[in-house]
């Protein structure tokens, strides 16, 4: 969803809220009205200021609806702002510029790999190098591995990351059979273009 449907689809609950909040706010008719009219017209009896006096008591009720209307329209504008303005929809599948850095002693690293995901936004596979690999991405969380040297079934890489934004992640990773660690960052094909512009 774009930008600009979910700022008209926040602006249209908040009118809806303030619509609630009016009509709520509104006088609601006495009952009992044209039977009291016509009782001021006709002759009056002793205790017709009695009864007055108690119906006048009685009408002064306040109801609760007005009260659960608001705290129900409070609650749905709420919910609506954090799903629909605030929430963050991370999708992962396309390509990825993908550098990587090696810690320990032999410090190494390698920038602007080509890394392209495909499948949907949950998971799906990668190709790296020519290398195969899968990825799930969990809200934020990100985690793929692909075979590195392709020389066996434990000689293969694991990153575990977060976005930091739509177009960046980073975190570490670890080569499985050696052992070797280190951190990587990749970023949005299009974002990286546009780094390199500047």
């Amino acid at each position: 969803m774009m930008k600009k449907q979910k700022k008209w689809i926040a602006l249209l609950v908040a009118l809806t809220f303030v619509w609630l909040l009016q009509v709520t706010a509104m006088p609601v008719a006495a009952a009992g009205t044209p039977e009291r009219i016509a009782a001021a017209g006709a002759e009056q009896e002793p205790a017709f200021v009695e009864q007055e006096k108690a119906a006048a008591f009685q009408a002064g009720k306040k109801s609760i609806v007005p009260m659960l209307l608001i705290g129900a329209g409070v609650v749905v504008v709420a919910a609506v702002l954090l799903l629909v303005v605030f929430k963050t929809d991370y999708d992962i599948v396309g390509e990825w510029r993908y550098s990587y850095k090696g810690s320990g002693a032999a410090d190494w690293a390698e920038t602007n790999q080509v890394l392209v995901f495909i499948g949907d936004k949950k998971s799906g596979t990668l190709a790296i190098w020519g290398y195969p690999g899968t990825y799930t991405v969990d809200g934020k969380n990100v985690s793929f591995r692909f075979n590195y040297y392709d020389n066996g079934p434990n000689d293969y890489t694991v990153n575990t990351g977060t976005f930091d934004g739509k177009d960046k992640i980073s975190g570490t990773w670890i080569l499985i059979a050696s052992g070797n660690t280190g951190t990587f960052e990749a970023v949005r094909g299009s974002a990286a273009a546009t780094a390199k512009k500047r």
